[in-house]
């Protein structure tokens, strides 16, 4: 399903295929962006509406009926270049992936996600390595989305709860999943 799209200052229709490469080459600068910040991550809507006034090219009606198209051609660039999924970046208000993100890694990957918020939080570490984000003294390490934790549910009583220490893991140079602790890929043997 395409989008009806327009030009934001004089309402100028624009081709969806024309709309479409501009969004992705600003999507991907946004994604990058992101990247450069430890923990950094934006929503599926915040940017939608961020490439639209990037671009200067809107779309009529919801978001939804386009971004899948936009991340999947970001994550189809960033495998041909041989980056980590940069569209592990984009999450919902929630803090899990986007729509989509399990479908564009098999398809970029051949191999099928079996945790798509999992592989996406290995996915960020790895990007925020690769684009230079400041990472804290310890190193940082592989999470979830910050804004997992701030729409996590509120109980009145306290629970103890047990935390896992988690370390950073190599991640494959070839599928940049993150590789058990043989140090042989599970995905590219």
């Amino acid at each position: 399903m395409t989008a009806t799209t327009f030009r934001i200052g004089d309402g100028q229709p624009v081709a969806y295929e024309t709309a479409l490469h501009f969004w992705v080459k600003s999507a991907r600068e946004v994604l990058v962006e992101k990247a450069r910040e430890y923990g950094g991550d934006v929503t599926d809507q915040d940017l939608a509406a961020e490439v639209q006034r990037r671009t200067g090219v809107k779309a009529q009606g919801q978001s939804a009926t386009w971004i899948g198209d936009v991340l999947a051609e970001v994550a189809a660039d960033a495998h041909e270049r041989g980056e980590p999924a940069i569209t592990s970046l984009c999450v919902r208000a929630d803090g899990t992936v986007a729509d989509g993100y399990r479908e564009a890694v098999a398809r970029v990957t051949g191999s099928p996600v079996a945790d798509p918020d999992r592989h996406a939080a290995a996915q960020r570490f790895a990007c925020y390595q690769r684009y230079g984000a400041p990472l804290p003294s310890d190193g940082g390490r592989t999470r979830p989305s910050s804004r997992v934790a701030a729409h996590a549910p509120r109980t009145s009583r306290r629970e103890p709860t047990l935390r896992k220490v988690e370390r950073p893991g190599v991640v494959c140079p070839r599928c940049f999943l993150e590789m058990p602790a043989t140090g042989v890929c599970d995905s590219c043997g």
